[in-house]
């Protein structure tokens, strides 16, 4: 009997430090989930389903990495599998041929298409301290006293990395156009 009350307590304590975690977590993914351009009830219902399968997975973190990242890998993994599952609802729908098409030209979408990977790659070859903080402060929001906080930085370290970052972003952009 003090070993089932034990097992039903350490749930009991789970569940409770868990709850820590949904408290921090749910509405910074659904506002990530909101820039993955879901509506709003999409976006809640995709945070519950990710920190639901945070808790479900909560063995397999094994605390050798960031945890951010791994919830937001869990996140980025969710919006991915849900874009491809609307693509395909979307495919079947049959397409109204009587409306204008107002949308950008194929050149238009080409040339968008392209900056973006430029800006991507360019992305991608900042320093992950830089790109953390950039993207903290641009996707997530977050001021700097508060990236400075997350990630335990000083507040004139994370504005300078900001800015670095920013500018290293500019130069790698004008020399891919140049």
């Amino acid at each position: 009997m003090c070993m089932l009350l034990s097992e039903r307590d350490t749930g009991l304590a789970e569940r409770e430090e868990f709850r820590g975690v949904f408290v921090e977590f749910f509405p910074r993914l659904r506002s990530y989930f909101r820039s993955c351009g879901f509506q709003t009830a999409d976006a809640e219902d995709l945070s519950q389903s990710a920190l639901w399968t945070v808790y479900r997975s909560r063995e397999r973190f094994r605390g050798d990495g960031d945890f951010d990242a791994w919830v937001y890998t869990i996140a980025r993994n969710l919006a991915r599998d849900e874009w491809r599952r609307r693509g395909r609802a979307g495919a079947a729908e049959p397409v109204e041929e009587s409306l204008p098409d107002r949308g950008p030209s194929a050149e238009t979408v080409a040339a968008g298409r392209e900056e973006l990977s430029q800006t991507v790659r360019a992305f991608d070859r900042l320093p992950a301290r830089m790109r953390e903080c950039l993207l903290l402060h641009v996707r997530q929001g977050l001021s700097y006293d508060e990236i400075a906080r997350r990630l335990s930085l000083s507040l004139p370290t994370v504005k300078v990395q900001i800015w670095n970052a920013r500018r290293r972003l500019r130069s790698l952009l004008d020399s891919s156009h140049g």
